[in-house]
């Protein structure tokens, strides 16, 4: 009677126990399957982890994986391709470091974009005055009014082009950003996109595992940034960056520090010669993470005595499935290219699609 009572104790947590081995065994062998040469099999028994952990944490034991063998073995001794390539460590799972090896095991497909920066959709309001002085300006004699209600949507996707130069420390990406105000409501000014922006990118991104007063440095990216509207005559708006970025990590805080010094252009063809007066000479971005929610901070500066530049806050958390909830507020210059002399003060709520991390 007592080992039948003992055996209903016990046998939940057998089959618990169980769930979790053969959970994490599918989902370590399906990735092995699709994963790049570079990724190892600890890489991957991380990223299981934190996958099953976050779908059914009641049923995943710490040492869970350490009982699955392929052909006999143990999962860390099976041999992986090319083992000579330096890996990005995961024992701390943080989230940064775990979208890093998920972008690398996609990466195997050359047709994969991955997500850059947040992509997102948020309905929007301007609570300071609608600028109109650059159209006005453009067409004076047009009837220029904008609503301070309208959307503002960003999309914005990467591509590795190269991996593994500089015997295995770097990898070599192209990006564009497309972040556009779009005036849905204003039926008599036709729905007009008020802006659009277009940032096109190239940069190398070394890994890299020093520490600076406790933060981790897991990357160094060096790159050129190419922003403007599209626009022609009085409306055009662009310039040219030469940019360097450190990412920095500590459990689940995380910043990038980029400064950047701007190409000089002939004054026949600048159209904005003093937009680093306001929009600055660095931005600073940081996220935070709570559980399924997510905090970020944006702040730029000119660092001059006529000082200037912006704040952006966005708290993004869980909605239904791949989407998530976001609010955002930014305060200062250069929300839009169109806006950069500007002074924006704007609040918008809408949906998410991709996250920082």
């Amino acid at each position: 009677m007592k080992r039948w009572f003992i055996g209903l104790l016990v046998l939940p947590l057998a089959i618990n126990t169980a769930q979790a081995a053969s959970a994490m065994d599918d989902c370590i062998l399906s990735k092995i399957a699709t994963s790049d040469d570079s990724v190892t099999v600890g890489n991957i028994r991380d990223i299981c982890r934190g996958e099953i952990a976050a779908e059914k944490p009641a049923i995943l034991p710490d040492d869970a994986a350490a009982s699955l063998t392929i052909n006999n073995q143990p999962v860390d001794d099976v041999p992986m391709a090319d083992e000579q390539i330096d890996t990005i460590e995961t024992a701390d799972g943080s989230a940064l470091t775990r979208r890093l090896v998920l972008e690398k095991s996609q990466s195997n497909n050359p047709f994969v974009f991955l997500p850059h920066r947040p992509n997102y959709f948020i309905f929007s309001n301007n609570m300071a005055s609608p600028n109109l002085a650059p159209f006005d300006a453009a067409d004076p004699d047009g009837d220029n009014s904008f609503q301070p209600w309208e959307s503002k949507f960003q999309i914005s996707l990467k591509l590795p082009v190269a991996r593994g130069l500089f015997g295995g420390r770097a990898d070599a990406f192209i990006a564009y950003t497309n972040r556009s105000f779009w005036q849905m409501f204003n039926r008599d000014n036709s729905a007009a996109f008020r802006d659009s922006n277009h940032e096109p990118e190239a940069w190398l991104s070394f890994a890299n595992d020093s520490e600076i007063f406790g933060f981790k440095n897991s990357l160094i990216n060096v790159g050129i940034n190419h922003h403007s509207n599209g626009q022609s005559g009085a409306l055009s708006r662009s310039w040219n960056r030469v940019f360097a970025e450190a990412v920095m990590e500590k459990g689940n805080f995380y910043f990038s520090l980029r400064p950047w010094w701007r190409v000089p252009e002939s004054d026949s063809s600048d159209d904005n010669p003093d937009i680093e007066k306001y929009m600055g000479n660095f931005d600073f971005t940081s996220v935070y993470k709570y559980g399924d929610h997510s905090f970020d901070l944006m702040l730029r500066n000119n660092l001059r005595s006529d000082n200037k530049g912006a704040v952006q806050l966005g708290w993004s958390f869980p909605l239904y499935k791949n989407f998530r909830g976001y609010v955002q507020w930014f305060n200062g210059y250069g929300e839009s290219l169109i806006d950069y002399d500007h002074r924006t003060n704007s609040i918008g709520l809408g949906i998410q699609f991709s996250d920082w991390l």
